[in-house]
């Protein structure tokens, strides 16, 4: 059976269920004695251990056959998705690189605790909660689930939060499989437009202008706008790092959701990075975001790495 140590590994687990056996693929999220959390295909499972039979690791997801992307590790891609999000104050600790843009977003307002940062790994905690603590902000953590430092980080006392997933695809199979729309008008600009921010359901409301300079802060990035005639439906956002797009901010107006306006988001702002030389993408969404997680998988993306986000115990 599973340990912590497997946490965030690609895995296949064998249950009994009324009638038989099944398999499961997925991603361990969590692991207790007598549950497991996997991921599959945008769906977090709850197995009783109880139910299981077999259980082992697995190699990495791939991408469909015939379509590749670059091999790149869990901590270059979370390097890539920073690229993408720049915070405006930043500081290295040894590899690791803390965060700071006023408290809006996570991932801006993070450690990324990848690779080694040069100190024994208590005396980095200690660095991060005090850089953290000079800024009037929550010292937090964001790191691979597989990292082994995960385990230390728990033992000293720093809990696990909310997890976010990474989906990779190439951009030219993914565009191939998206119909065209000639209802929609795409409108790509370098700016967010009064019509992109309304649609925005997140935009942080306290300083909407903080949170716009992360959003325009990559030095290639495009806001796309899809409009029904005059009518704003549906907005997307793409950064370009190299041969990277990392996809961002899509979102649908309600009354146009369900109707395929997410794919042609999808579309307008993977076309534009390809433009932009880019031929491979990624995302990030919320392992709870079963919606987002369906649409991706549709589309054909695939789970390179799970992250998770850690904070210290409250007292």
């Amino acid at each position: 059976m599973f340990t912590s140590q497997d946490v965030g590994q690609r895995v296949s687990v064998r249950r009994r269920v009324e009638g038989g056996l099944t398999d499961v693929l997925g991603h361990l999220l969590d692991v207790t004695d007598d549950r497991l959390d996997v991921l599959v295909r945008g769906e977090v499972l709850i197995l009783a251990t109880a139910d299981v039979t077999a259980a082992k690791v697995v190699p990495p997801a791939t991408p469909r056959r015939g379509w590749e992307v670059p091999t790149v590790s869990p901590d270059d891609l979370q390097r890539i998705c920073w690229a993408g999000w720049p915070a405006r104050e930043s500081e290295l600790l040894g590899d690791w690189a803390m965060r700071a843009h006023d408290g809006i977003t996570g991932r801006a307002n993070s450690a990324m605790a990848v690779g080694d940062p040069g100190l024994p790994l208590p005396d980095a905690l200690r660095a991060v909660e005090s850089w953290y603590a000079g800024r009037g902000l929550p010292p937090l953590l964001q790191l691979p689930l597989a990292d082994p430092a995960n385990l230390a980080m728990a033992d000293d006392g720093w809990e696990r939060l909310h997890v976010t997933v990474v989906q990779v695809a190439p951009i030219a199979p993914v565009l191939a499989g998206i119909q065209g729309r000639d209802d929609l008008r795409v409108v790509v600009e370098p700016v967010p437009s009064a019509d992109w921010r309304s649609l925005m359901h997140d935009l942080d409301t306290g300083d909407p202008q903080a949170h716009l300079a992360i959003l325009t802060g990559p030095a290639r990035v495009g806001f796309a706008t899809l409009y029904r005639g005059d009518q704003p439906v549906g907005i997307g956002r793409v950064s370009v790092e190299g041969e990277w797009a990392g996809i961002t901010s899509v979102d649908v107006s309600p009354e146009a959701r369900r109707q395929g306006i997410g794919s042609a988001v999808m579309a307008a702002l993977l076309d534009w990075a390809r433009q932009q030389g880019a031929s491979s993408t990624y995302l990030q969404v919320r392992a709870a975001n079963a919606a987002a997680l369906r649409l991706y998988d549709a589309l054909g993306y695939v789970t390179h790495h799970p992250y998770g986000y850690r904070a210290p115990a409250a007292s």
